[in-house]
């Protein structure tokens, strides 16, 4: 635990700390934590350890600055560099704020659900005439939580883990996807786009 508050301490000593923007009033936070934002950031003792092994380095940390959140708490800026689904987070976590699960993709698809992607058609290059695509190739489940329909629109579906990767390589800017964190379901966010598929 000390080695990952330093880890974390370190963390945010960096330039680079920022505040999250999203249209959602919860994050999306790392696999499997509690849709109840409040019930994870009670069951977080902001030890820093998820992000000490997290692959893709995606797992980042609100500031003493952002207590809505929960200061040191974890969450993922899918944007900037989404979630690879190794499930080191949840095998290391002390406390149970996040549960362990087995890195096999069949186990994942059913345990994990950080949010689901949301399309906007309004900015999307396919629903406007281009063919894209990007989103479903970078897609760990393609074809099961994401499809293109002809000629190559995304449609979101219900094995949607959240797990970022069409945010991060949606060529867009701003993007064209976005994930809707599964505790903005109790939370009673919206988003302004138009999704597709799941979420609607």
């Amino acid at each position: 635990m000390l080695v990952g508050g330093l880890g974390l301490l370190a963390w945010l000593r960096q330039d680079d700390v920022f505040t999250l923007e999203s249209p959602f009033s919860v994050p999306v936070r790392p696999p499997t934590a509690s849709h109840r934002d409040r019930e994870f950031q009670a069951k977080c003792v902001r030890c820093g350890l998820c992000g000490t092994v997290c692959e893709n380095g995606c797992i980042r940390f609100f500031g003493l600055d952002e207590p809505r959140h929960g200061a040191l708490t974890p969450y993922l800026d899918v944007r900037r560099r989404s979630c690879t689904l190794c499930m080191r987070c949840t095998d290391i976590c002390p406390t149970g704020a996040l549960t362990k699960v087995e890195d096999d993709f069949a186990v994942i698809e059913k345990r994990v659900d950080m949010g689901v992607a949301v399309v906007e058609r309004d900015a999307c290059l396919s629903y406007l005439g281009r063919v894209c695509g990007y989103c479903h190739d970078a897609c760990p489940l393609p074809g099961t939580a994401i499809s293109l329909t002809p000629p190559a629109r995304p449609v979101v579906h219900e094995a949607c883990v959240g797990c970022g990767r069409c945010v991060e390589f949606c060529p867009q800017n701003p993007t064209a996807i976005s994930i809707r964190p599964a505790g903005s379901r109790d939370e009673g966010s919206v988003n302004a786009g138009a999704p597709a598929g799941r979420g609607a």
